[in-house]
C-alpha cells in the first residue's frame, strides 16, 4: 500500500476569492430560498409538494457528450450515465456511484443529472445515480439499503470494488460515507475513492446548532436541521438503528483509517461546515487519507451551479482530479 501514503496527510485548501456571480447567488439564496425553508421547518409534516423539484429539473437542457440509461434496482430506479464516446477497453471497468442530496426528502436523478453528467464527462468514467427511497415515506435506513443495492449492481456488472468511486452531496454525502463504511464492514471490499460535497455527517443537529455561526448559512436556517432530524427519528422505527444512523464518524479509528482516499468540499459559512471539520480531524488522527477544500462565500452545493458560478467549475475540476488520481492509485496497489 505504499502508493496510498501520498494521501495520508491532512490537506486543507482554501480558495481565497469569491466571484461576483457567487456573491449574487448567495444573496438570492438568502432572500428567496432561506425564508421558504424556514416556513417548511415550522410545519414539516404538511403535505409539501416534494416532487416539484424533480419536475422542474426535468425541464433543464441535458449536458452534451453523455448518454443515459434507466436501470431498475431491487426497490428503486437508477440512472446510468456514460460518456457519449465511451467504448469498453482493455482496462478494468471503472464506475462512479453517485448519491444525490436533498435532506433525504427531495431531489433525485433528474435534479442532479447535470451535475453527475459534468463529472462523467470530465472523468470519462461511467456513473450510476441511485434514485433511493426517501422521507417521509421511507426511513434513512431504507435509503442506505437502496444505495448499497446500487453498489452491488455495479459489482455484479463486472466493476471491482477498488475501481468504484463513490460521491454524493449533502444528504448524499452522508450516504456515500455510510456505503463506503458498510462495504468494508460487510466484506464487499474497499472502494477506490470517496468525494463528498457539503455533506451532512452528524444527523442529530445539536452540536452544529450550538456554534456561534449557526445562522450565517445563506441557505439553511437552523430550524431546518431540527425539522429534518424530527422526520428522520419518526421514520426510523428501531431505536438502535436510529442511534447508529446518527454519525458515520462513530466508526472506529481503524475503520476511518481504512476508508478510501476522501475529499470533502464545503462552503466556508455553511451550517454543515462543523461536520466536515470534525470528520476530517478524526480521519486524519486515525491515519486516514483525507483532504478538505473550503470555499468561503459559497452556497450549499454550489458545484451544481457550475454553469453560472466559476468556483463551481473549479471545485468540480478538483473533485474529478481526486477521483481519477485515487482510482489510479487503487488500481496500481491492487496490481502490486
Amino acid at each position: 500500500m505504499a502508493n496510498v501514503e501520498a494521501f495520508r496527510v491532512l490537506q486543507t485548501w482554501t480558495y481565497d476569492r469569491t466571484s461576483l456571480r457567487a456573491r449574487s447567488a448567495t444573496r438570492a439564496s438568502r432572500i428567496f430560498v432561506k425564508p421558504v425553508l424556514k416556513m417548511w421547518a415550522s410545519n414539516p409534516r404538511l403535505p409539501w409538494p416534494y416532487g416539484v423539484l424533480e419536475f422542474l429539473a426535468s425541464l433543464l437542457p441535458a449536458v452534451r457528450g453523455v448518454t443515459r440509461t434507466r436501470i431498475v434496482l431491487r426497490n428503486c430506479a437508477a440512472e446510468r450515465i456514460r460518456p457519449a464516446d465511451f467504448v469498453p477497453g482493455d482496462r478494468e471497468p471503472q464506475a462512479i456511484l453517485y448519491l444525490h442530496g436533498g435532506a433525504f426528502i427531495v431531489g433525485g436523478v433528474r435534479s442532479h443529472r447535470r451535475l453527475v453528467s459534468r463529472i462523467v464527462r470530465a472523468t470519462g468514467v461511467p456513473s450510476l445515480a441511485v434514485d433511493y427511497r426517501q422521507l417521509p415515506k421511507s426511513s434513512v435506513s431504507t435509503s442506505l439499503s437502496d444505495c448499497l443495492d446500487g453498489l452491488r449492481y455495479l459489482i455484479d456488472s463486472g466493476v471491482k470494488p477498488h475501481n468504484i468511486a463513490i460521491a454524493g452531496d449533502s444528504a448524499g454525502g452522508y450516504l456515500a460515507l455510510r456505503v463506503a463504511l458498510e462495504s468494508q464492514r460487510r466484506g464487499i471490499g474497499r472502494l477506490g475513492a470517496v468525494a463528498c460535497i457539503s455533506p451532512i455527517i452528524d444527523l442529530e443537529p445539536s452540536a452544529k446548532l450550538a456554534g456561534p455561526d449557526a445562522d450565517r448559512d445563506p441557505l439553511f436556517p437552523a430550524s431546518a436541521l431540527d425539522a429534518m432530524w424530527t422526520l428522520i427519528s419518526a421514520a426510523e422505527e428501531d431505536e438502535a438503528a436510529r442511534e447508529d444512523l446518527r454519525h458515520p464518524a462513530t466508526a472506529s479509528p481503524a475503520e476511518l483509517a481504512a476508508l478510501p482516499p476522501l475529499l470533502i468540499q464545503v462552503g466556508g459559512e455553511e451550517i454543515l461546515r462543523p461536520d466536515s471539520d470534525a470528520l476530517v480531524g478524526l480521519s486524519a488522527v486515525a491515519g486516514g487519507a483525507v483532504r478538505l477544500d473550503v470555499f468561503p462565500g459559497q452556497i450549499h452545493v454550489f458545484q451544481a451551479g457550475a454553469d453560472f458560478i466559476p468556483e463551481g467549475k473549479l471545485a468540480l475540476d478538483r473533485l474529478t482530479t481526486h477521483i481519477l488520481a485515487s482510482l489510479a492509485v487503487a488500481r496500481t496497489d491492487k496490481a502490486a
